[in-house]
C-alpha cells in the first residue's frame, strides 16, 4: 500500500511538471496576445502558437517539429529542448524556418477521425513572413491558411519546400485547396506559381471527379468540398491569373 501511495504521489508530481510550451511562454509573457498566424511573430511566439490547445475538441499533437536557422550554410538545426529550456534564444539578426508535422485525432458521436498535415513557417530576420498553416476543425477536417512569400523571401520559400521534399512524406491535398493556393499566388503577382497550382489542381480534379478518393482520413469518407465548389474555385483562379497577367 505504501509503495502504491508513493507511486501515485510521484505520478502527480511529474504530471504537474509537464507544461506545454504554449502555456510556458504565455506564463513568461503575460502581455502576449496569441493570434496565429501572426505576421511579425518571432520564433518563440510562432512555436508557442503551434502548440496552442485545440479549441474544437480534437486531440492535436505535433509528431515532429523542426527548427532551422537559415542564415548559416548549411542550415543549422536547433533542438526544441534548447528553445524550451531557454538555452537558445532567437535573435533578430538571424533567420529561421519552422516545420511542423501535425496529427489530429477526433471523435464525432461514435465515429473516429484522423488527419495529418505538414506545415511550414518562414521567419527571415526572426519575423513571420510566409506560411502554409493548417487548422483542424470538426472531425479533423482541414482548413488551410496559406500566405505565399513575396519579394526577397521567395527563394526561402522554395528552399524550404526543397528541404521538405526528401524529409517528409507527401501530404494529401484536396483540389480546392490547391486552387486556393493558386489564388493566393495570383494575388501577390506570382503568376507562374499560380499557373503551376492551376495545372496541378486540374490534374487532381480530373481524378477526383471520376474516382472520388478519400482525403485526410483513410477508411472514412469526408467530403471536404463538392464538385461544384471545386469548379467555381478553379474558374476564379483562371480569372485571377488573367487579371494578374494584364497588370
Amino acid at each position: 500500500m505504501r509503495r502504491f501511495a508513493v507511486a501515485v504521489a510521484l505520478l502527480a508530481f511529474l504530471s504537474g511538471c509537464v507544461t506545454s510550451y504554449y502555456a510556458q511562454y504565455q506564463k513568461q509573457h503575460p502581455e502576449w496576445i496569441p493570434a496565429f498566424p501572426d505576421i511579425q511573430a518571432n520564433l518563440e511566439q510562432t512555436v508557442a502558437s503551434i502548440y496552442a490547445p485545440s479549441v474544437t475538441g480534437n486531440r492535436l499533437t505535433v509528431r515532429r517539429l523542426e527548427i532551422l536557422r537559415i542564415d548559416t550554410d548549411p542550415w543549422q538545426e536547433i533542438d526544441f529542448s534548447e528553445l524550451r529550456s531557454g538555452a537558445f534564444t532567437s535573435s533578430d539578426s538571424q533567420g529561421y524556418v519552422v516545420i511542423a508535422d501535425f496529427v489530429c485525432q477526433g471523435r464525432v458521436e461514435l465515429q473516429s477521425y484522423r488527419g495529418e498535415k505538414i506545415a511550414y513557417y518562414l521567419l527571415p530576420d526572426n519575423r513571420l513572413q510566409g506560411y502554409d498553416h493548417f487548422q483542424f476543425i470538426e472531425a479533423c477536417t482541414v482548413y488551410n491558411d496559406f500566405r505565399p512569400a513575396t519579394g526577397d523571401v521567395i527563394p526561402l520559400e522554395r528552399s524550404t519546400l526543397a528541404w521538405m521534399e526528401g524529409r517528409y512524406p507527401k501530404s494529401v491535398f484536396h483540389v480546392t485547396e490547391i486552387f486556393r493556393k493558386g489564388l493566393a499566388y495570383a494575388k501577390v503577382g506570382r503568376v507562374d506559381d499560380a499557373k503551376r497550382m492551376l495545372a496541378l489542381g486540374v490534374q487532381g480534379f480530373d481524378v477526383w471527379s471520376k474516382e472520388r478518393p478519400e482525403f485526410e482520413t483513410p477508411g472514412i469518407r469526408i467530403q471536404l468540398a463538392d464538385e461544384r465548389s471545386a469548379r467555381a474555385t478553379r474558374d476564379q483562379l483562371v480569372m485571377a491569373i488573367e487579371r494578374a497577367e494584364r497588370e
